[in-house]
């Protein structure tokens, strides 16, 4: 074989344009994934079924494939692997894996954010579910694992009864068996997206995450984003003050950066964070609103290739909205193709196969796919929506309604 093999970490639906980029430049790509069939397998030229997460797996399949790129654009802690193997087998990295742990692990994250004066909440960490009844903390609290990937095991207590069965879950999502507990601060919830360049934050745009209603939502989950939260850059300023010391103590540089964090009265409270770009929407809809192609970026990061950090103040509002449903086997989403038509929506696109089965539990696993809208203001935005929603519906194999249409309740702009 004459061209570089490049081994990518992860089948998910943003590693598909991973995918169409590494092959641009000539790459040959290999897909690793634990599942048979992920999303972004069509578009790789191989797929060796294993766990992103099997350092030494990977490492061997690397050294077999003769790679010479390894890569995950879009996965926390797949971005670790990718730096464990490239720094095992001398390849091009963005970072080190001693700072890829520090920025997905979250106790090594929160304790170094402490430490350095970086704004966040009070939390403590614990090792065992008796540990929970001497914490001073004020509630609610949020209960998370300390090394799973996004939002998997977080969940928000209310009262000690609810920490002890959360924490229990969390127990059992943490491979270190850590769990942290930290303060709820209210305030609007955000996302910012950057790039870190010589030291420099650019903002490239912000979102504001919007929760599924409380009552159903003890997981912390979000049906989706309204990107910017304003058009004005007054906070900006803010938000690359905190990036760019964020990137001085992780030793962070030519990469991206995702922070999310709460805005109040107070200013800004991070609550984590991530070397990268945010998953789910960000790769298309920070192209479509900026003009900035984020997955050439990380890629660029990889190689160690300075990248020219150039975008645009977005002209429209973007809504991305998940599409959930109940339990059952999934079989397909309906009546969309006219508001395509009539330019209501941008996109919509599956997350599931047919005969996927959809469990009963609230989680990113119902989600079986996903619609984007945009406007000239916030009002318009919430009205396309709304319409959306009113006309497209989610069944299952049988013919029968699974959409889970309780979770866009209170679906306001504000």
């Amino acid at each position: 074989m004459n061209k570089q093999v490049a081994i990518v970490l992860g089948g998910t639906f943003p590693h598909i344009s991973l995918l169409e980029k590494l092959k641009e430049r000539g790459y040959y790509t290999v897909l690793i994934d634990f599942f048979a069939n992920p999303p972004a397998k069509p578009y790789a030229d191989e797929h060796v079924i294993a766990s992103t997460l099997d350092k030494e797996t990977v490492l061997e399949i690397s050294k077999q494939k003769e790679a010479t790129l390894v890569i995950s654009a879009y996965i926390d802690q797949a971005n670790v692997t990718a730096c464990y193997v490239a720094e095992k087998l001398n390849l091009p990295h963005p970072y080190s894996y001693e700072t890829a742990l520090n920025v997905t692990n979250k106790l090594l994250m929160k304790s170094l954010m402490i430490n350095n004066n970086i704004p966040t909440s009070k939390f403590v960490v614990i090792t065992n579910i008796d540990e929970c009844a001497d914490i001073d903390l004020t509630f609610p609290v949020i209960v998370k694992p300390t090394d799973s990937n996004s939002s998997k095991g977080v969940r928000k207590a209310n009262s000690l009864v609810e920490l002890k069965s959360y924490a229990e879950k969390a127990f059992e999502i943490s491979r270190n068996r850590k769990v942290i507990i930290e303060e709820y601060i209210i305030g609007k919830e955000i996302g910012i997206d950057c790039y870190i360049s010589n030291g420099k934050a650019t903002v490239l745009i912000t979102k504001e995450r919007r929760k599924i209603p409380a009552v159903l939502n003890q997981n912390e989950q979000i049906f989706g984003c309204i990107w910017p939260i304003s058009k004005s850059d007054s906070d900006f300023k803010l938000f690359e003050q905190v990036a760019e010391r964020i990137a001085m103590v992780f030793g962070l540089n030519n990469t991206p950066l995702m922070i999310q964090a709460i805005v109040n009265q107070g200013g800004l409270n991070v609550i984590e964070f991530g070397a990268r770009f945010g998953g789910g929407e960000s790769f298309r809809i920070i192209k479509l609103a900026t003009g900035f192609e984020p997955t050439s970026a990380v890629i660029d990061s990889y190689l160690g290739n300075e990248f020219a950090v150039k975008h645009e103040i977005p002209d429209f509002y973007y809504a991305d909205n998940f599409i959930y449903a109940k339990q059952g086997p999934f079989s397909e989403i309906l009546g969309y193709e006219s508001l395509l038509d009539d330019n209501i929506i941008e996109y919509i696109d599956p997350y599931k196969t047919k005969g996927a089965l959809i469990g009963d539990e609230l989680s990113s696993n119902n989600r079986v796919g996903v619609f984007t809208v945009k406007a000239k203001d916030k009002r318009s935005l919430m009205k396309k929506i709304n319409s959306v929603l009113s006309n497209i519906d989610v069944i299952d194999l049988n013919g029968k309604s699974i959409m889970n249409r309780d979770i866009y309740l209170n679906n306001k702009s504000h």
